[in-house]
Order: C-alpha cells, then structure tokens, then sequence
C-alpha cells in the first residue's frame, strides 16, 4: 500500500490519491477497533450530577466513589462522575436553561415542579427521597442571645444571617419554619407522640393555622436579617467570617460545620419544620444509552449503603423510624402548610417577596469575601 501511495503521489493521479487516503483513514479505523475489541474496555461512561450544595461533601468524598465501584463492578465499564453544586433554586434555573444534568439533587420537591414546569422532566416523573433533616437555629459559641426557639430571633439587637430565598432552598426551608413555628397544634396535641407517624400526618390534621400570629413573627425575625447568603453553605461561610449572630439551616450542615472545626451552637427549637430532599432523573436530557446508569444511581442514593453513608453526614434517613426525631418534641413538615405548591406560592413568592423582601435593610457583605472574588 505505501508503494502505492507513492507512485499516486508521483504520478498526481487525483483518482489514485483519494482512493489511497480512504484506503489509510480505513486502516486507521480498524485499528482502533481492534484495540478495543482485544482490550474489551468500552468507552467510559460519563453522569453529569447536580447538587444542592451542603451535599457536596457527601457525594464527592463517599457516594460517587462508592457507586463508581459498584457499577463497574456490575457492568464492567468505566464511570465518571461529574458534580454541580450551587443554591437548589439557582440548579434548577440552569436547567431550565439548558444546563447539562442528568441527575438532580434538590433541597425540596418545589424545585421539581419547576423542572416540570420548564419541560425537563416529565409530568408524571415522580422524585425520590434521599433523606432528610430539621432546620435548626445555629449561634455564636456560648449563645450569649439566650436563643432557644425561632420567636428569639426577633429580639430587638439581634443580627441575623439568612440564605436568599430566591436562589436557595435552605432560605425557603427557614422561611417555612420562622412561619410554622408560630403556628398552634390541633387541640394542644403535640406531633411528639410519634415522630414517624406525625411525618405522615394529612395535611390540616396536625395544625390549626393562625396565619396573622405567624406572619408577624415571620415579618419580626426579618426586621434583624443583615446579610442574605445565595446558599446554606454561603451563609456558613459568612458566619466563619464573622457576620451576624445567628442563622437558620439545615442541622446537617451546622453540624459538618462543626466537624470542620467552625466555633458555633447548634440550637434545636423544640417546634421545627423537618426538610426532605429529593432527587430526580432529568428525562429532557438522558439519552436512551443513559438511562440505566441514571436509575441505578438513583437506587443506590436509596440503598443500605448509601443511606449508611448520607447517616455519617448527619443526613437522617429517608425510611423514617420512630427514634428518627427523638430531639425534636413537636417536628411538622410542609404537608402540615399545605404541601410545597401552597407554601411557596402563599409564604415565598407571596408574604416574603411581596411584603417582606422590599423593606429589608440589608449590609455590604465583609470585604475579605470582595477581595477573594
């Protein structure tokens, strides 16, 4: 074949050259394919994951590595995982928008319904559970504010910290409990009897709504809000910084935080709403050849193994037993305020960005943050 292409070239035979450059890009062609063939590794397969970010932990240091070794195992094929992490809200907007994902870990179910709104997932394409976790009062070591439910974080003096409800879904997370906690129990009946049960209580059984009375505490816990945080993970960062006196957020964070050595007190009000966060396959952007991988990573997030794992990252379980909720005397959750489409409409897009976000009286962030980008 080389003399060949040679005499072509010599004898500049149009005809001759093309048939003998298709002749070497076949060689090549089969080349490759025998390597493959004898090496019997397929091509890698690749999942694109996006996060809420107090998950980032939790996924990069335990759940990809591990599902990368049971799906190799089982299949044979090489994984790679690539994770997304930012504020639940802002995730979802990017994928809206087009963003890559083929799996989503959001803060709450109302993101999924933005996803369904935005055509990404299908209608009938119900999340997961993952698991979940109470939203809890962290304050500056010692709690010198003497702060024990969220009615202290309207205490005149007080400066508080809050992730952005728009962008974060710990920010709306805290909004429903700052809301909730005001809210009286049916008859004095306490959710305390059984935590698990209490969880799958119909929604309007377990509370009576006294609507102004949790408004004004809501609209008094605002008037102390200095800083907002684009997420639950930003909001820590600027608490580390020095910012503020208190925050509300997710007790598994706050108490990561605490590994990592980040002087705070975790406060659990003895009245807290309990977050639980889902995960969904995003239908609009997994190709057929996808999907298995996208739904055995899904199975995993709910396993033995994996839930083990989101336990040693203060995640509590997403099969919910009695013992789940022992610290928490009277836990409710959004069924209790409707359900996610109600308490969104009705608290986050209509009292905090109606009545509340406008009068805020908010500071310039610490310049250690504009300084480092």
């Amino acid at each position: 074949m080389r003399q060949r292409i040679v005499q072509c070239i010599q004898d500049r035979d149009w005809r001759c050259r093309v048939g003998s450059i298709l002749a070497v890009a076949l060689l090549i062609v089969v080349v490759i394919y025998g390597r493959i063939v004898l090496s019997g590794s397929p091509a890698a397969v690749h999942l694109v994951v996006y996060a809420f970010s107090t998950q980032e932990e939790v996924l990069t240091q335990s759940l990809f590595p591990a599902f990368e070794g049971v799906w190799e195992a089982e299949t044979g094929r090489d994984l790679i995982i690539e994770g997304v992490f930012g504020p639940s809200g802002t995730l979802a907007g990017q994928i809206n928008l087009g963003a890559p994902a083929d799996v989503a870990l959001f803060s709450h179910a109302q993101h999924v319904t933005h996803l369904k709104v935005g055509r990404r997932i299908k209608l009938d394409t119900e999340p997961i559970e993952v698991g979940y976790t109470p939203m809890v009062i962290v304050t500056r070591p010692g709690n010198p504010a003497g702060i024990a439910e969220f009615s202290d974080l309207a205490q005149p003096g007080l400066r508080l910290l809050h992730a952005d409800p728009r962008t974060s879904g710990a920010g709306q997370w805290a909004v429903l409990a700052e809301y909730g906690s005001a809210l009286q129990t049916d008859a004095g009946q306490a959710l305390q009897t059984d935590a698990g049960q209490a969880l799958q209580a119909d929604a309007g059984q377990a509370l009576q709504t006294d609507a102004g009375q949790a408004q004004m505490q809501l609209q008094a816990i605002w008037r102390n809000v200095r800083l907002l945080g684009a997420s639950a993970r930003a909001t820590m960062t600027l608490f580390e910084l020095g910012a503020g006196d208190a925050f509300v957020t997710y007790e598994q964070d706050a108490l990561l935080a605490q590994e990592r050595g980040v002087p705070l007190e975790v406060v659990v009000p003895a009245r807290t709403i309990v977050a639980n966060h889902v995960a969904v396959l995003v239908d609009h952007n997994v190709k057929p050849a996808e999907r298995p991988v996208c739904r055995a990573f899904l199975d995993f997030l709910q396993s033995a193994p994996a839930q083990q794992a989101l336990g040693r990252y203060h995640l509590r379980p997403a099969r919910l037993g009695g013992q789940q909720f022992a610290q928490i005397s009277q836990p409710f959750t959004v069924n209790d305020l409707g359900g996610w489409s109600q308490a969104y409409s009705r608290l986050v897009e209509g009292l905090w960005q109606t009545e509340i976000e406008p009068g805020l009286h908010l500071e310039p962030p610490p310049q250690v943050l504009d300084a480092g980008g």
